[in-house]
């Protein structure tokens, strides 16, 4: 806390009592002086600071009547002297940039070696001294200037994207950031609309246990953390006077308002270093501080609100991207999914409907979206456009299980770059009921990387090759649907304009910004497919299929079929739409697909739905 001198060059002395351990920085700007010059300065300095002796010392003494200690702290007759750990030269030492030199009275330190010097010297011993050391604040008579700009330390920051803990929900993000006289720690911190630093230390507080502080408003008088889950079983805690600031300037406290982007450190002074002085007539004297210490980010503690807690659809809290603690993407290639989109319909929409609404989006085919999903190729997919839909059909129903029953899979690129679509289902292919979605993300501007945190129920969260799950019991209440029997899936592609005029709206009325516009022939949702988790009670088990082969697969103009039992089949196309129905025998039939396109078409037998490509 505490230089003498000036210049590029630094060292710190200390000095241990019996009880107590002080220390004093020191600059110069010569190539190397001597511990004499350094405690001369001290001692010319500092009133409280001097000592006996000049080769090597018989005592240093201390007092602080302002502090009241009226008693001199004083050593033994001999004292010992190292420089960076080594015994040395004492008062002649030569000094360098970076030194740390210490005296200490053998009373103050710890034995750990002795060796036998012969009958006229007698038992010499090696000492430690592990007693912390305290920084000598500044005395009221000093007169501190700045330090030179060539050693000047540096205010510590750290980024918001190096956060690991953010406490809140919103569209706003401020970084609090806490500087104790050994330790810097860091939070981050949503919010939506105005707050202040109190809104934000309470949030933090109440979703951290290891978190606590002193005080209402204005200025703190204490700011503590203790986290036993690390070992740390002993509060950290600072003075009784903490400073605060809000990005490097003195701030109003407690009271002062936040913004997006802002960086509030409060800091305990032992924790700074002095790089000026005020005085201030009738209170003495005033420090600037900085302080250069790193900061870490708080990890996420093991009490804290996880995904598998109660969810506002609202707030949130909601998963992250793949990979991240809780996220419930599952993976193209899971053992979870039983079946596939077998028909899809597509009604394409615009490039980009706000200026150019008659060219439709036409990327890809509707047979993309239809049977598994590869884990790796993203450009098997078929683009919806602006407010384009999909309707989707399977060889069985969807039924309602325990936990997710079926995952919706898009193509993007990585984590943010998102395209979203609503996502609705129907037990009759007439009345569809939509899945109530969220989306948290600021309206302010266009996004055009979104976080998956501030998006819930909507296709498209994750990046390729893992599905948005969708739990049908969330709809176990609407009028008109049998979740236990979901015919028909039916995605509805965002329009993420923020402007009015073209946006869409979550279920709880917010707009719902996603990049837009990306005017190609793929703008919109890319579907690359629907993965069943739960099948519906309709329908055969396939143990008890009727269809015993299908072949050649790929066809031409014709294929053989084989059943166990005579049955009516129907043709359909990937729209879903019937193309052709045949009466066929137990045992093998033929069946013409003369006068058809090239694609994939789905043969349903009873419960049974065989897919057939047509070259």
């Amino acid at each position: 806390l505490y230089w003498v001198g000036e210049g590029s060059n630094q060292v710190v002395l200390a000095v241990n009592w019996a009880d107590t351990a002080l220390a004093w920085g020191y600059r110069f700007s010569t190539e190397s002086v001597t511990v004499a010059t350094m405690m001369a300065d001290i001692a010319a300095a500092d009133p409280r600071f001097s000592y006996t002796g000049s080769g090597y010392i018989s005592d240093i003494l201390y007092i602080d009547t302002a502090a009241g200690m009226t008693d001199t702290l004083r050593g033994s007759s001999y004292w010992e002297s190292k420089r960076n750990g080594v015994t040395d030269a004492g008062m002649a030492q030569s000094l360098v940039d970076g030194d740390f030199e210490k005296w200490g009275t053998p009373a103050a330190g710890v034995v750990v070696d002795s060796t036998y010097w012969g009958d006229d010297w007698g038992w010499g011993y090696t000492y430690v001294y592990p007693m912390a050391i305290t920084p000598v604040s500044v005395p009221d008579t000093a007169t501190v200037t700045p330090s030179d700009t060539t050693s000047a330390p540096v205010e510590a920051t750290i980024a918001a994207s190096e956060i690991l803990y953010w406490v809140g929900h919103g569209s706003n993000e401020a970084v609090l950031a806490v500087n104790w006289a050994d330790t810097a720690l860091a939070w981050g911190y949503r919010f939506d609309g105005s707050a202040t630093v109190a809104d934000m230390m309470d949030a933090i507080a109440a979703a951290d246990p290891r978190f606590s502080y002193v005080g209402s408003t204005g200025y703190l008088s204490d700011i503590l953390y203790i986290d036993t889950a690390s070992g740390m079983t002993d509060t950290l805690r600072g003075s009784s006077w903490w400073g605060s600031t809000n990005n490097g300037v003195m701030d109003a406290g407690m009271g002062q308002a936040l913004a997006n982007g802002d960086f509030e450190k409060w800091a305990d002074p032992a924790a700074g270093v002095v790089v000026d002085s005020t005085y201030w007539e009738g209170y003495g004297w005033g420090y600037t501080y900085v302080y250069p210490m790193a900061i870490t980010p708080v990890s996420v503690p093991d009490t804290a609100t996880t995904p598998d807690d109660p969810v506002d659809p609202d707030r949130g809290p909601f998963c992250g991207a793949v990979g991240t603690e809780g996220c419930t993407a599952i993976a193209a290639d899971s053992d979870l999914f039983v079946a596939w989109a077998t028909g899809v319909s597509i009604v394409r929409g615009p490039v980009d409907i706000a200026n150019h609404p008659d060219s439709l989006a036409s990327y890809g085919e509707p047979e993309d979206a239809i049977g598994p999903v590869s884990p790796t190729d993203n450009l098997r997919v078929v683009s919806l456009g602006d407010g384009g839909t999909a309707t989707i059909t399977f060889d069985r129903p969807i039924g309602n299980g325990s936990g997710p029953d079926f995952a919706v899979f898009e193509n993007s690129f990585d984590d943010h770059f998102l395209e979203l679509a609503f996502v609705e289902v129907s037990s009759d292919g007439q009345r569809f009921v939509r899945f109530p979605a969220t989306s948290l993300t600021q309206t302010e501007t266009q996004a055009t990387r979104l976080d998956p945190t501030y998006i819930n129920n909507f296709a498209g969260k994750y990046r390729m090759g893992y599905g948005t799950p969708f739990d049908l019991e969330e709809l176990r209440d609407s009028t008109g649907l049998d979740i236990n029997s979901i015919t028909h899936v039916r995605l509805v592609d965002v329009v993420g304009s923020i402007d009015p005029l073209y946006a869409t709206y979550d279920a709880f009325g917010h707009i719902v910004n996603d990049p837009w516009p990306t005017f190609s022939y793929s703008a919109g949702f890319d579907l690359a497919g629907i993965g069943v988790i739960h099948q519906g009670s309709e329908g055969i088990d396939v143990s008890e299929a009727v269809v015993s082969s299908l072949w050649p697969n790929p066809a031409t103009d014709m294929v053989s079929v084989t059943l166990k039992r005579a049955a009516e089949a129907t043709l359909y196309d990937a729209t879903g739409r019937q193309v052709a129905v045949y009466s066929l025998v137990e045992g093998r039939n033929t069946l013409s697909l003369a006068g058809l396109g090239s694609g994939v078409y789905m043969l349903r037998v009873e419960g049974t739905a065989c897919k057939i490509v047509k070259k």
